[in-house]
């Protein structure tokens, strides 16, 4: 009599894609169990169609069975076991909300996949926390710099309208002007990086840097401080115009307030990169500062106390328009005075 034993194992276990499919404290779990089970059956079935046929075939429409049911109970068992670290990162995660990303989930020492999810997941946490920091910080900045120029403003308006007559119109005028244009400017930068941040993608085309200079200088003639330009022929780049002249603009609004007495602006094509220089014969930024000055609403006291107009907006949106068009901008070593370096890539046809 031919005894034919019955499979253990579920073809869709033993299918070797479906195996990999599972985190690796499962698969050992369910190799162990279904290993033990095959050893046991065979090893019963042989022994019984060896001594009586009977038997065997007894013990495969009966015995067979009660080992898978065993062999069942056992893997639903041992899955429930090791999936539970997947139910208590669940419950973990459930619990951390908006206003408390410092709780992380807890790594269990299997060393499997599912280990790995959860330091993916801290991981994921730590950048949120980071994130939401920064927004944070962002938004208690912008408030206190939009303050001033509005408390300006309303002192200016309340002191002309309590003393009308004694009040110098033109000048309140010009001062309220003066503030307005401070506000504006402040939104403007702060919308333009919120688009920045967000990863708006604006229309963009192909510039030449040579002529977004050009305008800028012939926008400056009769300026405190004069600007000189170095050109070395046509200067493509692929990108918004708008954030491109304010790159500039920012640049050399920032040399404006610190230069003594010149302002040096050149645009040179160097291999495959476009490279814009700003250089003023100022104070100079001391080297441990020089990444400092691109962190939003800093101001180093060399430039509070020389000049209170600015919004501690402009270096760190020019370096994020740089970084957004691909390139970047530094702040480089420069006896006397400093010097900024844009480096963007340059636009081939």
């Amino acid at each position: 009599m031919t005894v034919r034993l019955v499979p253990l194992v579920p073809r869709s276990i033993r299918t070797p894609g479906a195996l990999r499919a599972l985190p690796r404290s499962i698969r050992a779990r369910l190799t162990t169990i279904a290993t033990l089970a095959a050893a046991a059956v065979f090893t019963t079935g042989a022994v019984l169609a060896l001594a009586d046929p009977r038997r065997a075939l007894l013990w495969t429409s009966l015995g067979a069975p009660l080992v898978l049911l065993a062999v069942g109970g056992l893997t639903w068992s041992a899955v429930r076991s090791a999936l539970r670290p997947v139910e208590r990162i669940r419950s973990e995660l459930a619990e951390i909300t908006g206003q408390d990303l410092s709780r992380r989930v807890t790594v269990p020492d299997t060393g499997d996949e599912i280990a790995g999810l959860a330091v993916t997941t801290n991981h994921t946490l730590d950048r949120l926390e980071r994130s939401a920091e920064t927004q944070r910080r962002f938004v208690a900045d912008a408030s206190h710099e939009l303050r001033s120029p509005i408390s300006a403003l309303r002192a200016q308006l309340e002191v002309a309208g309590s003393y009308p007559d004694e009040t110098d119109w033109p000048v309140t005028c010009a001062r309220a002007l003066a503030a307005a244009d401070r506000l504006t400017c402040i939104i403007d930068e702060l919308l333009m990086l919120a688009k920045l941040d967000a990863g708006a993608v604006t229309r963009r085309r192909v510039v030449d840097l040579c002529g977004v200079a050009e305008d800028q200088v012939r926008r400056r003639e009769g300026a405190r401080v004069p600007v000189h330009l170095r050109l070395s022929g046509p200067a493509p780049v692929l990108g918004s115009p708008v954030q491109l002249d304010r790159l500039l603009t920012n640049l050399l609004d920032n040399a404006t307030r610190h230069a003594a007495t010149r302002i040096d602006v050149s645009v040179a094509v160097r291999g495959n990169e476009v490279v814009v220089t700003v250089t003023d014969d100022g104070d100079g930024i001391a080297p441990q500062d020089r990444e400092r000055v691109f962190e939003r609403f800093t101001r180093l006291e060399s430039a509070r106390a020389k000049d209170s107009g600015g919004s501690g907006l402009g270096l760190p949106l020019s370096r994020e328009i740089a970084v957004a068009h691909g390139g970047t901008l530094t702040a480089a070593d420069h006896r006397p005075g400093a010097r900024f370096v844009a480096v963007l890539p340059l636009h081939t046809a």
